[in-house]
């Protein structure tokens, strides 16, 4: 059997050429990409860490408060929310509305809140676990926009509200960049006073004055006024030098 040899012209060897040059400058791109990667993701593991634990707290309040507003599209009056799970290992949070799987928001039960009760992401603080309450406020969202909401004698005023207490410094700088929060001087912002009452009252239908979550004792009110999700330093209780996750689940 004879085999025709087929002479390539000048036109098509060019061709050829061309695109193995433009394969060879693909896989070098391609090279020089995955170097940048691994040199990124190696460089500060400890960021890398702080970037995805900040993810990880900010997604489950998100579901969380994406739960209620289901629950609530279904009828549920705001006092009627239960956050009782045999899982907190007591039954603080349990009152009457609790009796219905219907108004507990971790349960998966079939038209439940559908949440699953879950302690905070690995590493985020010492253990502590999430914080429910009714007796704290946000100035500057809500149909009440003053910034006595903590103080104004009216339970109206007051959000229900998710906290995370105790979570690092790093964690907290890195929540705010996340959500583009001013951190002022490189610092969490403050608040003037108590976040929340003594005692952590847990929310059990029931709204009252008590905290306030704002950025006045960082000088500047501006920073957190109106936010609904961020981080903040304590000023009183908890204390200075300790860093809480807020998260307003309900605006009232």
């Amino acid at each position: 059997m004879n085999f025709v040899k087929c002479k390539q012209t000048p036109q098509e060897q060019g061709n050829i050429l061309f695109l193995i040059l433009i394969a060879v400058a693909l896989f070098a791109a391609l090279g020089f990409a995955a170097t940048q990667t691994l040199r990124t993701s190696t460089k500060d593991p400890q960021s890398e860490s702080q970037n995805v634990r900040g993810i990880e707290v900010i997604q489950y309040a998100t579901f969380v408060a994406e739960s209620i507003m289901r629950m609530k599209f279904r009828g549920l009056a705001d006092s009627q929310l239960c956050f009782d799970s045999p899982l907190w290992g007591h039954n603080d949070y349990y009152h009457s509305a609790c009796d219905d799987d219907m108004k507990r928001v971790f349960s998966t039960v079939p038209g439940s809140g559908g949440v699953s009760w879950m302690k905070a992401a690995k590493g985020a603080n010492l253990g502590e676990p999430w914080y429910f309450t009714g007796n704290s406020c946000v100035p500057g969202i809500g149909p009440y926009q003053g910034d006595d909401c903590n103080s104004d004698g009216t339970a109206t005023s007051e959000e229900l509200m998710m906290f995370l207490p105790n979570i690092s410094k790093a964690l907290c700088l890195e929540i705010n960049t996340q959500l583009d929060i001013e951190n002022p001087n490189g610092n969490p912002p403050q608040a003037s006073g108590n976040i929340w009452p003594a005692g952590m009252p847990v929310f059990t239908g029931s709204y009252a004055d008590g905290g306030k979550v704002d950025s006045a004792g960082s000088g500047d009110a501006a920073v957190l006024r109106g936010r609904e999700f961020g981080c903040v330093e304590g000023n009183g209780t908890p204390p200075a030098g300790t860093y809480v996750y807020f998260h307003t689940l309900l605006k009232r």
